[in-house]
């Protein structure tokens, strides 16, 4: 009798979460790709609600906020903890992830601006389904820039880990002291693309950040600066942090803090890029933590989201 009992009190926890929404995918075409996603709704939902459209980071991470080497699943948890209170979301798979596959998909063939143009169709597809209120762009990591470049003074803004510098600026930071004689003219190089001009790979060891075929894409994502772009919105504007963020320090939120109008400054204590909070200082369970999915997502983000979500 024991066992029922305690498998019973185990269960009610997930069994409320099963309950507490339902979900269904959703697609959205733009400029010869399908996008994929999954549209979380409120179980039992009468009248309309906020929707918020969950951008994900860099590289191939996909919808639930899964990619190569790491599986958080932190958009799928934010997705369940936001129907749990009252509020819909959207999240999808990029452009060549998922189940957001091109045909004949080339490296070559993917650039910044096509990420942006595919955020926009999927808000303004949203724009119109009456069952929405109102539209919330948030935003993680690179996602923080795609979603300010396509957010409206009609919606809400909502900056994860977004970074506040060009993000030349920001692979110089990850690379400096370890590329000893090889720096400067990789430096250079970095500088010539933020620029728009071509560069060429002329040393092996180079080759996984300056292949020819990734240099399209990082061309037109480095002429971009975030801190420029925030502070030409005009919608309300959160900006969220973590103090244990391996990849985008504190500091980022800072400067777009001083830069966006209309903004509210949110630095969550031990939350890591994952958006998760780790007690430990030690940098390999910070980094352990990127598969480990089971790990909550930081309640107070969670709180502070919420608040700033359903106020008017």
């Amino acid at each position: 009798m024991k066992k029922l009992l305690f498998a019973i009190a185990f269960l009610l926890p997930f069994l409320s979460y099963a309950h507490g929404f339902d979900e269904s995918e959703e697609t959205v075409s733009n400029k010869g790709v399908t996008l994929y996603g999954t549209l979380t709704l409120p179980a039992h939902a009468h009248g309309t609600m906020p929707l918020v459209i969950i951008i994900p980071g860099s590289g191939p991470t996909d919808r639930d906020c899964n990619g190569q080497g790491f599986k958080s699943e932190a958009y799928k948890k934010m997705a369940a903890t936001l129907a749990l209170n009252g509020i819909a979301s959207l999240r999808y798979d990029k452009r060549g992830v998922g189940k957001s596959k091109l045909e004949k998909f080339k490296e070559e063939d993917m650039n910044f601006a096509l990420s942006i143009s595919d955020a926009s169709a999927v808000i303004e597809k949203f724009d119109k389904d009456p069952r929405f209120s109102k539209i919330i762009v948030a935003g993680h990591s690179e996602g923080s820039l795609i979603g300010m470049m396509c957010a409206k003074e009609k919606h809400k803004f909502i900056s994860i880990a977004g970074v506040s510098m060009p993000a030349s600026e920001v692979v110089k930071e990850q690379l400096k002291g370890k590329l000893g004689e090889l720096e400067a003219p990789t430096f250079k190089k970095l500088d010539s693309l933020r620029a728009g001009m071509d560069v060429t790979c002329d040393n092996p060891m180079l080759l996984s950040l300056l292949r020819p075929s990734v240099l399209p894409y990082m061309k037109s994502w480095f002429k971009l600066d975030p801190s420029a772009e925030i502070k030409k919105l005009q919608c309300p504007i959160l900006i969220i942090n973590g103090t244990k963020d391996l990849q985008v320090p504190e500091k980022n939120a800072n400067e777009l803090s001083k830069m966006a109008k209309n903004s509210k400054l949110l630095i969550v204590p031990n939350m890591n890029h994952c958006l998760t909070e780790i007690a430990s200082d030690k940098q390999q369970d910070n980094i352990a933590s990127y598969n480990q999915p089971e790990l909550p997502l930081s309640k107070k983000m969670m709180d502070e989201m919420i608040l700033f979500i359903v106020q008017p």
